[in-house]
């Protein structure tokens, strides 16, 4: 049930991304075809872009972690036995999760400063804070995908 929970939630996580690289596009495309055509560029749409490449890569990284489909290099895989293999997989994903973990509790103080000082973007007027909550929430979705396929590892399954 958790495992089902988790899969639903870091397919959402992915939806939310493909939407915001959409977003993007529209508005970079919309924002070229209004400056050329009308002489009227789309206002704040470096802002967009730049919070939708954010939420995109942000909001990738759950699935990439729970397929465990990150960029990998299996140097010492064909060295070593499978079992090496599979230790050394463990001890990258224990790495993972207290890298980001490490990641998501340095993103909480700038994220109640800009909330404390109402932080905003200079083009759109939008609070900052968000931005950085959709970080932790991401980073915390990641952890979970890493903490899910870390325990898959060592099932029946996932050793075979």
């Amino acid at each position: 049930m958790l495992e089902r929970a988790l899969k639903s939630l870091v397919r959402i996580c992915t939806i939310l991304g493909a939407l915001a690289l959409a977003i993007m596009m529209l508005s970079t495309c919309w924002d070229i075809f209004a400056r050329t055509t009308m002489n009227e560029p789309l206002h704040g749409v470096v802002e967009i872009v730049e919070i939708m490449v954010l939420a995109t890569a942000m909001l990738g990284l759950p699935e990439t972690f729970l397929r465990d489909e990150q960029i990998k290099v299996d140097l010492l895989d064909n060295v070593f036995g499978a079992g090496v293999a599979t230790v050394l997989k463990a001890f990258g994903l224990i790495l993972s999760i207290l890298f980001l973990a490490i990641l998501t509790i340095n993103v909480y103080g700038p994220m109640m400063d800009a909330r404390m000082f109402g932080d905003i973007k200079p083009d759109l007027g939008l609070p900052v804070y968000p931005l950085y909550a959709l970080i932790i929430f991401a980073f915390a979705a990641s952890i979970l995908s890493c903490g899910a396929t870390l325990a898959r590892l060592f099932t029946v399954e996932g050793a075979s």
